[in-house]
């Protein structure tokens, strides 16, 4: 099935407005599509509210949260089983603490991209997040590390992006800043008080090609309370791992799905033409009834 459950907006860092994203995903024929903006609710909402015979599969509520567990960082996908979640929830609050830490943690960033010797300027990058496709307009407190990464690329500092990350602003990179976030458990625990799903995006992401790595943070993640895998993932379009470790070490995360009895997911991580795809991801149907029937059934018939 034709299921994509990851993908980006203009409401963070992706490069296409919401409409143009349902547009896309209804001429590919996507069965099920979410628009999981990093840390806010925006895209997801905006998709339910503009979406009149734009796209006619089902629309799932999520948000894709950078969550700390131990020494180790990731992403996971909040699916949530209605679009009406109260403003004082806490998980919209932690949210906005999120979008408000964006800001001066760029404006720092791009104190140590200067110190580095790299001519640019907040407002250069400003301009970057501003902008999407078209007049597709993106609000400064979802600016982030890609913004910056376009910003110094567009200005000739580096020839793409991939090399921005790899060299500077990787989580461990000189130019890198840590914002706020909440554990992975706290997170875990605000999303199933509403009745979501919590599911680690991109698995594979983050451990370098290194087995070791994913061997010592893999079996504790996958026993820490949270729902489901991302295990259908492009990693040749967005976050690239060597092929040789992703053959060796996806028949252990297929193993630790069984162990403990998680859902499984397919995801694009469409940010733009370049970075992801869209429509382009298969899910067995048996993993989309599961889906399905964890998340509340009175939400998706």
């Amino acid at each position: 099935m034709n299921i994509d459950l990851h993908s980006h907006s203009t409401n963070s860092d992706g490069i296409w407005s919401v409409e143009e994203i349902l547009r896309e995903a209804e001429r590919k024929g996507v069965v099920a599509l979410c628009i999981s903006d990093h840390d806010n609710f925006r895209g997801s909402l905006e998709a339910n509210r503009i979406n009149d015979g734009l796209f006619s599969g089902f629309l799932v509520p999520g948000i894709e949260i950078s969550a700390k567990f131990e020494d180790f960082k990731i992403h996971m996908l909040a699916y949530l089983p209605t679009f009406d979640i109260p403003e004082d929830h806490e998980l919209l609050i932690n949210l906005d603490k999120i979008l408000h830490s964006r800001v001066w943690r760029m404006e720092r960033m791009v104190e140590r991209a200067n110190e580095l010797g790299f001519d640019i300027t907040f407002d250069e990058v400003l301009k970057e997040a501003e902008f999407g496709s078209g007049s597709s307009k993106q609000p400064i407190d979802v600016i982030s590390r890609p913004h910056l990464a376009r910003a110094m690329v567009k200005k000739g500092l580096f020839t793409n992006i991939d090399e921005v990350f790899d060299r500077y602003l990787n989580d461990h990179g000189p130019m890198y800043v840590e914002r706020f976030t909440l554990k992975l458990k706290e997170w875990i625990d605000l999303i199933h008080s509403l009745g979501g799903l919590a599911v680690w995006a991109h698995p594979f992401h983050g451990h370098k090609n290194s087995t070791a790595s994913f061997e010592k943070y893999a079996p504790r993640i996958a026993s820490h309370g949270i729902d489901g895998i991302e295990l259908y993932y492009n990693y040749k379009k967005k976050y690239v791992v060597d092929e040789e470790f992703f053959e060796y070490n996806t028949p252990f995360l297929k193993k630790l799905i069984r162990e403990n009895n998680l859902l499984v997911t397919a995801g694009g991580d469409f940010h733009s033409p370049d970075a992801g795809c869209l429509g382009e991801m298969n899910l067995p149907e048996e993993d989309w009834d599961r889906f399905v029937k964890a998340l509340k059934p009175y939400f998706l018939k």
